[in-house]
């Protein structure tokens, strides 16, 4: 119940983003998000970025999920998602990630091929994305941006 919820809370996240950043048109979103998966090379581990990413994200029905990302050095990631606020609010994932064009990080989870992406902003900090990259200008923007620790 609770995976279904937060898959459900990622998926409203990345629709409220991309619905509040962008200027293209959704349609063109869904054709080039289908297509991005198989036409896009991806690029070597030595340009990946690694560290422990941390922040709090925004959850419609909660206080925030308090998120940390740990990109290793093998293109491997750890995400534990807290949803503060919330017993048994907890989750812990893990799979692989690669860079999709320049600075586009897509993780992977292998047990359900879910997708989620990020896009670095700099060297300390990457925000939650969609598949184009399309970073938020709205005001909740900020509260999408994960630190580097």
């Amino acid at each position: 119940m609770r995976k279904k919820l937060f898959q459900v809370t990622a998926l409203c996240c990345t629709m409220t983003f991309t619905a509040c950043g962008g200027n293209s048109s959704n349609a063109a979103d869904a054709s080039a998000s289908q297509t991005d998966t198989t036409t896009t090379a991806v690029t070597t581990s030595s340009s990946l970025p690694t560290g422990t990413f941390e922040g709090t994200l925004p959850c419609a029905d909660c206080e925030g999920i308090q998120t940390q990302l740990v990109l290793h050095a093998d293109s491997t990631y750890d995400l534990r998602s807290q949803y503060l606020g919330e017993k048994d609010g907890v989750f812990e994932t893990s799979g692989v990630y690669h860079q999709k064009a320049d600075k586009l990080i897509e993780l992977v989870t292998p047990s359900s091929g879910e997708k989620t992406y990020y896009k670095v902003l700099d060297g300390s900090s990457i925000m939650l994305s969609d598949s184009l990259g399309t970073e938020n200008q709205g005001e909740l923007a900020p509260h999408y941006v994960l630190k580097k620790k």
